[in-house]
């Protein structure tokens, strides 16, 4: 098999891959929510009874769990790891 025939056939296994990859949950996602066909009846007045409460406003933003520092960190990381494949790529190409 030549090197361009290959490389194409690489090509596209992995854009096959991709596809499996993102088209295979769709399937997941298109399921019924009741497979036995009606949602279970819910009475509009069950008895029950929530009391209202008043909040209060916090003196500062909540804090949502986002670690920016950690991002970053693994966004130079992908990014150096992609620098580095690219030049390993164009050096083994030159030879």
């Amino acid at each position: 098999m030549r090197a361009s025939n290959h490389t194409m056939l690489r090509r596209v296994a992995g854009a096959s891959v991709v596809v499996i990859a993102t088209v295979l949950p769709a399937g997941v996602a298109a399921a019924a929510d009741y497979p036995g066909g009606n949602p279970p009846a819910v009475s509009p007045n069950s008895g029950s009874n929530v009391k209202a409460s008043t909040a209060t406003k916090p003196s500062t933003l909540p804090f949502t769990g986002g670690d920016v520092a950690g991002l970053a960190l693994i966004g130079v990381g992908a990014a150096l790891a992609g620098t580095v494949l690219v030049r390993r790529s164009r050096r083994a190409a030159r030879v």
